[in-house]
């Protein structure tokens, strides 16, 4: 077995790192080499770790365990196992992560310095997700929800979208799966996170094959967009119709997503 280790310190809460750390599949997610996640039946993971003319490419079934300071993800393939032991030390302004990665397989010889590189970059990946993770429950400036900006946005007029984020601030920026249901429960993670009534999210694969944008007040898509190799659907919601059918687009998106969230600023 190979193991290698890194420690990283993050200046942030030990709550932020422990929310980021729990999220599963979005922090698995946002490892390097990973290819491609799935939560369909439990966490798979198809990650891809470069060696020279050599690719140790492998579909990972993800087990989670944790207990008071350590957060443990053991991988197993089909050619290996791999495992990711992060263990938190409190101090006083900041945290202490220090991440053990190990490779059980095929080819584990030639994997050293890979290894090596992983856990680094894994550390990074975790001290950039605490630390930029927005503040709950943070008061927003008031905004008249009822603006000539926010209700004129048409995403079939880019201008109109340019205008109303001249007037925005991006809180939010990072990978997520959105599964079964949709965009509806992503919604649900970001009103807990993101304490402002008006919410423009948008989204892009990684390989920029699909893309969304949504503008909410609310719970209530006042306008949406959803692109694909295949198609463009998308409707400014003004009546019923409207409503069904931006519901409808809305629980046809799924995958992995690079997902921003802007929120006006003042008036608009």
């Amino acid at each position: 077995m190979k193991r290698k280790n890194t420690t990283v310190l993050i200046n942030a809460p030990k709550d932020n790192v422990k929310q980021i750390l729990e999220d599963v599949p979005s922090f698995v997610t946002n490892w390097p080499y990973v290819v491609r996640v799935s939560t369909k039946n439990g966490l798979t993971a198809e990650i891809m770790m470069p060696r020279f003319v050599f690719k140790f490419r492998d579909i990972y079934r993800f087990t989670y365990f944790a207990d008071y300071n350590s957060y443990i993800y053991e991988g197993t393939g089909r050619r290996g196992n791999i495992s990711l032991v992060v263990t938190l030390k409190e101090q006083q302004r900041n945290v202490n992560a220090v991440l053990e990665l190990s490779y059980r397989g095929k080819g584990e010889f030639w994997l050293g310095k890979t290894l090596q590189n992983f856990v680094e970059k894994i550390g990074l990946v975790l001290k950039d997700l605490a630390e930029n993770k927005p503040i709950q429950n943070q008061v927003q400036p008031s905004v008249d929800v009822h603006g000539s900006t926010v209700l004129n946005v048409d995403f079939s007029d880019p201008m109109s979208v340019a205008n109303f984020l001249s007037k925005s601030r991006m809180v939010h920026s990072g990978l997520h799966v959105i599964g079964e249901k949709g965009l509806f429960d992503l919604i649900g993670e970001l009103r807990d996170m993101i304490q402002s009534k008006i919410l423009y999210v948008s989204g892009i694969t990684n390989d920029g094959a699909s893309s969304f944008k949504v503008l909410l007040d609310g719970s209530r898509i006042l306008a949406i967009e959803h692109r694909t190799q295949e198609s463009v659907k998308a409707v400014k919601v003004e009546k019923d119709e409207d409503a069904r059918m931006a519901i409808e687009i809305a629980s046809e998106i799924k995958g992995t997503y690079m997902v921003n969230v802007w929120i006006p600023v003042g008036g608009v």
